[in-house]
């Protein structure tokens, strides 16, 4: 025998709820979807309005192997960058705690809280 579900307090974020969507037999909305997306980009291929075609822009001429290497460098410094700063930051909070620690273990408790020992 199962447990009797109980819903949880906490919504569930993998899964999106059930929704209701009606789907026509008469009209396919993906086939209008497409058929608007078709011509859509047909008008800016052919240029409508444009006086012709657009004509296609690259930003730059190509990378070369240089620029790629340095690409890469610049990747990896950036990277080696955030792994040292979070290891500096590890060990900060490793000493606090170690810190943290010394005093909770040398503190008279009694004493700091003004309890009257017996």
């Amino acid at each position: 025998m199962k447990p009797p579900h109980l819903p949880s307090p906490f919504r569930n974020v993998r899964s999106a709820p059930k929704r209701f969507s009606f789907r026509s037999a008469h009209v396919d909305a993906r086939a209008m979807k497409w058929k608007e997306r078709r011509e859509a980009i047909e008008a800016e291929v052919h240029g409508h309005g444009d006086g012709g075609p657009r004509k296609l822009r690259f930003r730059s001429e190509g990378s070369t192997r240089t620029q790629r290497e340095g690409r890469l460098a610049s990747l990896r410094r950036s990277r080696r960058q955030a792994m040292l700063r979070s290891a500096a930051i590890l060990l900060v909070l490793l000493y606090a705690a170690w810190e943290g620690l010394q005093w909770v273990e040398t503190t008279d408790f009694a004493r700091e809280l003004l309890i009257p020992a017996e």
